[in-house]
């Protein structure tokens, strides 16, 4: 199960880094504005898919540590801070600002904030595979 979560991480993550790379592109700037915007608007999808995929794989990680019933139960936001106590993510504040874009990128005038912050968030999500994964890779290592 943990691989399946990392390869759906790692596919969001494509996704993502495949959509903002093209909207910082020169084709980019030479559209007209409703296509940019239809390219902002999938930019901000794959920021809001990649983020929920983000927070599945927080709660996944820390359900094998602790408790699985109460992690289930914790909102988004406690989980995070969960999840910088464990050394999963590195940056509270970021990814606290992450799950106000998460919430806020349905509305339009707010996606472009959402937009701005994704290619940020790529990075951190990036991290946070990597930690998970070295983490399930010394588990394995472990109980061999």
């Amino acid at each position: 199960m943990k691989q399946r979560n990392s390869d759906k991480l790692q596919h969001a993550i494509q996704s993502l880094e495949n959509a903002i790379k093209y909207s910082r592109s020169s084709e980019f700037q030479g559209l007209d504005i409703e296509f940019k915007n239809v390219l902002i608007s999938a930019v901000v999808q794959n920021f809001s898919l990649t983020f929920r995929v983000c927070i599945q794989m927080i709660r996944n990680q820390l359900a094998d540590r602790m408790d699985a019933a109460e992690i289930e139960h914790l909102e988004p936001n406690d989980l995070l801070h969960l999840a910088m106590k464990e050394e999963l993510i590195s940056n509270l504040n970021q990814w606290l600002e992450y799950l106000n874009c998460e919430h806020l990128s349905q509305s339009s005038s707010i996606a472009v904030r959402t937009f701005e912050k994704a290619a940020v968030f790529l990075k951190d999500a990036e991290e946070l595979l990597r930690t998970c994964s070295k983490r399930n890779n010394n588990e394995r290592r472990k109980a061999a």
